[in-house]
């Protein structure tokens, strides 16, 4: 077996990178955990006008942070190539290193105002273990957030060989998509029969319609943070490595 401790921050994301950066800085130094997740946007907030500039800085300084308290992170940010702008999800490792992206394949039609859609669905390695990423809609595909068909890309993913899946999300406190945001985390973690840690952003306006915490591959909420405010939740998961 290999146990890896997991940190999930449901965090208030600001629109602005200045206000979001010493927040996640902050969780980052005074992590033990293996990996931290934090939610969608978390780095440059929702929404395309962040500075490329401040940006890029920002994720030096994060890798600087890893590097130093020595725990991989998952941000949530803003990416822009010449291709357009990405909701994107950024991995850097325990030497501060980029293990990769995975950027949002399934935005919604919101999203599709300021960012285009991803390519590919990736698997990575780290801490021993192998792992995909999605991005709040990427594992909902929620009806009435566009007329997009479900490409199950937790299934995906399990068949790729992912042992977890690190959801990001940021999907507000509307209680109407509560029941179908809860059955699918546990839904599509027992059909792919894999993990789900979820982080989603704290909403000032309401408890969140989707909680914060890690689902186990019989569909079981082993733990779950409140749902009003900012909250960590820090859980040790074991993974069968024969």
């Amino acid at each position: 077996m290999t146990t890896i401790r997991l940190t999930g921050v449901q965090m208030a994301v600001s629109p602005k990178l200045e206000e979001n950066l010493p927040v996640i800085l902050a969780y980052i130094e005074k992590s033990d955990s293996d990996f931290i997740l934090f939610p969608e946007m978390s780095l440059t907030g929702y929404h395309g006008e962040f500075s490329d500039k401040a940006t890029e800085q920002a994720w030096r300084q994060i890798a600087a942070a890893c590097r130093q308290s020595y725990v991989s992170a998952l941000i949530g940010t803003g990416c822009r190539t010449a291709e357009g702008v990405f909701i994107q999800t950024r991995i850097y490792d325990k030497s501060g290193e980029l293990v990769g992206t995975h950027e949002k394949l399934v935005p919604t039609a919101g999203d599709r105002k300021f960012c285009r859609p991803g390519e590919e669905l990736r698997v990575f390695e780290d801490n021993g273990i192998t792992f995909g990423c999605l991005i709040c809609n990427d594992l909902w595909v929620t009806p009435g957030c566009g007329p997009y068909p479900d490409p199950r890309l937790m299934y995906q993913l399990g068949q790729k060989g992912a042992q977890i899946v690190f959801h990001s999300a940021h999907s507000g406190s509307s209680a109407i998509h509560t029941p179908f945001h809860e059955s699918n985390l546990v839904l599509r973690a027992r059909e792919s029969k894999i993990y789900v840690a979820t982080a989603n952003a704290a909403d000032p306006d309401g408890p969140v319609n989707s909680p914060t915490g890690v689902v186990s591959p019989e569909g079981e909420w082993l733990v779950q943070c409140p749902r009003q405010g900012q909250h960590a939740f820090t859980y040790d998961v074991e993974f069968d490595t024969e």
